[in-house]
């Protein structure tokens, strides 16, 4: 090499660096497409789905800024984090939109970023606000971001299965849950003339309805990707579906629907619950820990069952142990108790009459009122007396229901300056709970509003 002239040095070290790029080359050669074509690299990322485009959509928006930023994208995301809390903390609102915004354009990949800045608007952000239409705004830019982020990474259960906490929890049961199911199906935004945002409803359906589709396309991921979740234990994960049909099924009482539209809606939570989620096989461990042993059970099933499966009786005791732990853990006995109650015509008739003689007494239409509680009150002491629905007296919403239409019904009394009957329908239940002063205050709150209700 120091006998070589200067030109043919350069010429050597050309020649070396064409014969290093060969291998590059090939196996970074791009594909036009088509299955087997491209370099090594790509032929990879192709067979085990590491493109971009096989992640989620693309945004070309963000491979611009990367490729701009010259690898100094972790510097520039962490700038851009301290700038969010900056804004957060100073409530500029719009400000902190853009910046998470930039956020998701250098992390398009990154689910936390989306889980985090989702939470954050549709939870922390919308509490800044003292409007509830204002604050269900917040709501819906958080819900809409994570459906972004679900977009861009198809295949992330977790991502998915918060998309339907939004739908089920921020809007089902937050305190301002009954302006904002309304709200979910008449927004409160001018520009939809008090229709639904179809970005955000696509469906006009149910809140509770939608988290059920939600939590489904969750569990599918799971099952189609083989993306296992690490938000909860499986068997509390996989119910989420069922659930939300039984928070629907609860709803509809609320809103002053009986009848056929609730009994269908009871009877299908019922068979979401026993014949889909409760015939979901789980594999669980058995044996000393460490063993490596598992054992598919199901919720329903049966110790004969499992005896045709398990050889050993020590065995047969263990595994029904185990099958009655998760049962527990998810409550399965109480819904399926629920379910077969609430499914029952009885049950929605005494629903109707208690929510009839609270609107009743509302409108000072006392006699209705009276009438109206005592048959909700005669047809729930039936139901609660009934052996295979004993389980539903320690049920502090449907205890606490019946407790009111007590309460109302007794009230009429007092309001006519006559003493009620000594004996009366749900007596029993009364005298159960009448050290419960939690649940006792709970039933005088409601029954002090719908009577500061009707002397307003």
């Amino acid at each position: 090499m120091n006998g070589m002239t200067s030109q043919q040095r350069k010429l050597t070290y050309l020649g070396g660096i064409l014969v290093l790029l060969i291998p590059i080359i090939a196996l970074g050669l791009p594909s036009d497409g088509k299955d087997g074509t491209g370099g090594t690299l790509a032929q990879l990322r192709a067979k085990y789905e590491l493109g971009e485009a096989d992640l989620g959509d693309v945004d070309p928006s963000s491979a611009t800024m990367n490729l701009v930023l010259l690898g100094m994208r972790g510097v520039a995301v962490n700038m851009l984090y301290a700038d969010f809390e900056k804004q957060k903390n100073a409530k500029l609102w719009a400000e902190m939109e853009a910046t998470t915004k930039s956020i998701v354009r250098l992390q398009p990949h990154f689910e936390k970023v989306w889980e985090m800045n989702g939470w954050n608007l549709a939870y922390n952000t919308s509490a800044e606000w003292d409007a509830v239409p204002d604050r269900y705004g917040w709501v819906k830019k958080g819900g809409k971001f994570m459906i972004e982020g679900v977009k861009r990474n198809r295949k992330s259960t977790h991502l998915q299965y918060h998309v339907g906490v939004i739908y089920q929890k921020k809007i089902g049961t937050a305190d301002e849950s009954t302006y904002y199911r309304q709200y979910f199906l008449h927004d409160p935004d001018p520009k939809f003339k008090g229709g639904v945002d179809h970005d955000f409803n696509p469906e006009e359906l149910d809140n509770y309805l939608v988290a059920k589709k939600e939590y489904r396309k969750a569990c599918d991921i799971e099952d189609t990707e083989h993306k296992p979740q690490h938000i909860t234990d499986r068997s509390l994960f996989r119910s989420t579906p069922a659930r939300c049909q039984f928070d629907y099924a609860a709803v509809l009482h609320k809103d002053g629907k009986f009848g056929e539209e609730t009994q269908i809606a009871w009877q299908e939570a019922l068979s979401d619950w026993t014949t889909k989620y409760g015939q979901e096989v789980f594999s669980v461990p058995i044996g000393d820990l460490g063993s490596g042993l598992k054992f598919d059970i199901r919720m329903e099933m049966t110790k004969d069952e499992i005896k045709r499966e398990v050889a050993s009786p020590d065995d047969v005791i263990h595994v029904v142990d185990i099958v009655e732990k998760y049962r527990k853990m998810v409550n399965y006995y109480y819904w399926r108790t629920r379910g077969r109650c609430e499914a029952e015509q009885l049950t929605s008739e005494s629903h109707r009459n208690f929510y009839m003689a609270n609107q009743a007494y509302k409108n000072q239409d006392f006699i209705k009122a009276r009438d109206f509680a005592f048959a909700g009150m005669k047809g729930f002491d039936d139901i609660l007396k009934r052996p295979e629905f004993m389980d539903l007296r320690s049920e502090e919403t449907l205890v606490e229901e019946c407790l009111l239409g007590v309460t109302v019904w007794k009230d009429i009394y007092r309001l006519s300056q006559e003493e009620p009957p000594a004996d009366y329908p749900l007596k029993w239940l009364v005298s159960e709970y009448q050290g419960n002063d939690q649940l006792n205050k709970a039933v005088m709150k409601t029954f002090k509003r719908m009577y500061l209700d009707i002397n307003k």
